[in-house]
């Protein structure tokens, strides 16, 4: 197999829990055409289950311990296929992931990444949550703005497109997939399929793994979502961030100001400005946000109806859609 289609690409760090599982979830695919690329980073112990597996798609690679972004970006460049779809050693991906994602990326050669809706199990593998992701792609870039879209190992990529834009920020330890997948995409080059094809599994190391780290890993995901909301709104101080992004976020502040829905407001339009979104695209989205901000002002009694009509059309003004709300 000298240049297989895909390269699966999977970080390992003494994961023996339920590696075995994620393996064979990868072996079984129906799609064929594909490397199975495993980092071994520098595992303290020795990866036992890897070594009952005979398939010839299995490459590992074993060095240094240099962490999860490292490995990911030495993985890019080893990977051999034009195509990555990443996997994690506690997941396990649905037969027909590989196949249906790969078809995604063949049909349309304008996308760059798809990912997929996903289950989020426990450790027996039942379902715990189901997170179906946003369809519209123009809604999804916008909330991307805010937060992260994807599950990092329901993602497949092509290669040339991660590569040309530098691969995974290694100064960052922690939301790495958030960064990278904000540089990336645009209004027309991304796609999630609506079917679950990848199970995540929330187990009790990772969950105490990811409590320890939590304000860490808010912290990485704050700094790059102020990156993004100020690429849009340049007047945007850090506290106007906290502001915009309290419509999605509830980490910082409770609930959405007066001064936040302008802000808001001219974050859409500076959006809208930025990645080329035309008029009919705007009039849809927007008609979405304002959905978001009066979902969000329905929670406070602090805000009279009267207000709320005053604040949407304030909305549209700032937005440049001025004429176009029905209140």
């Amino acid at each position: 197999m000298n240049h297989p289609r895909v390269t699966v690409l999977m970080s390992v760090y003494n994961d023996q829990g339920y590696l075995a599982q994620a393996v064979e979830s990868i072996l079984n695919q129906s799609f064929r055409d594909f490397e199975f690329l495993i980092i071994d980073d520098g595992s303290p112990d020795p990866l036992d289950a890897l070594h009952s597996f005979s398939d010839p798609r299995i490459v590992v690679r074993t060095q240094e311990n240099i962490g999860l972004t490292r490995s990911l970006n030495k993985g890019i460049a080893l990977a051999r296929g034009d195509f990555i779809a990443r996997m994690d050693a506690d997941d396990v991906s649905a037969p027909q992931r590989l196949e249906v994602q790969v078809a995604e990326l063949q049909s349309h050669p304008r996308l760059d990444l798809v990912g997929s809706s996903f289950d989020v199990v426990d450790a027996e593998g039942r379902l715990i949550e189901r997170k179906e992701l946003i369809i519209d792609p123009v809604y999804r870039l916008w909330r991307l703005q805010f937060h992260n879209n994807y599950g990092h190992g329901t993602v497949m990529f092509r290669k040339k497109a991660v590569m040309n834009i530098g691969m995974y920020n290694e100064d960052l330890l922690y939301a790495q997939d958030f960064d990278l997948w904000s540089r990336l995409s645009n209004k027309s080059n991304t796609s999630v399929i609506p079917e679950v094809l990848y199970g995540y599994r929330m187990i009790k190391h990772s969950r105490q793994t990811s409590v320890k780290n939590y304000d860490k890993q808010l912290a990485t995901a704050i700094g790059i979502s102020n990156r993004s909301l100020m690429a849009c709104n340049p007047e945007l101080t850090e506290k106007g961030c906290e502001e915009v992004r309290a419509l999605y976020w509830k980490f910082q502040l409770e609930s959405i100001t007066y001064r936040g829905i302008a802000s808001i407001a001219h974050t859409l339009e500076g959006f809208c400005s930025r990645y080329g979104i035309n008029h009919t695209e705007k009039a849809g989205l927007t008609s979405m946000v304002v959905r978001d901000v009066l979902q969000e002002l329905k929670k406070s009694e602090n805000w009279t109806d009267d207000v709320r009509t005053d604040l949407i059309s304030t909305f549209y003004v700032a937005s440049g859609l001025a004429g176009q709300a029905n209140m």
